[in-house]
């Protein structure tokens, strides 16, 4: 199947600020209506959308899939330290008064690790999807 080269151009073009705007709807995720989830549905929709203007070319799809599970794992041990460490799962575990960080930077740490996580999945399991079609 041959694409357009109109469509593979505007997806390059595209793809940066697609990524960027994922990223904003990430970061700014404690603050305002959005966060892991749906900034990592943008983040896929970029990555999808330059694949399938490209369909010659192919994803690692081990690779993304193995570190979808190490992000998971890592927000487990998260979870688990925050619990045994303070008495509350997900506690901010920066709230010592010699880290300069903040509840705040604390909430970005986790969307950004639970878009991530939704980006790749979701990369993942719509990838399966087209090969097996395919």
């Amino acid at each position: 199947m041959q694409n357009s080269r109109i469509l593979v151009m505007v997806s390059r073009l595209l793809f940066p600020f697609v990524v960027m705007f994922g990223l904003y709807i990430i970061v700014n995720g404690s603050l305002s209506p959005g966060g892991g989830f749906q900034g990592g549905a943008i983040l896929a929709t970029a990555i999808l959308t330059t694949f399938f203007a490209q369909p010659t070319r192919t994803l690692k799809i081990k690779k993304i899939i193995l570190l979808e599970k190490l992000l998971f794992l890592l927000m487990v041990v998260l979870l688990l330290a925050g619990y045994f460490l303070g008495g509350e799962f997900f506690m901010n575990l920066t709230r010592s008064p010699w880290l300069p960080f903040s509840l705040s930077s604390y909430l970005v740490f986790l969307n950004l690790l639970i878009g991530l996580k939704v980006a790749l999945g979701l990369t993942a399991i719509v990838y399966v999807f087209y090969e097996e079609v395919r």
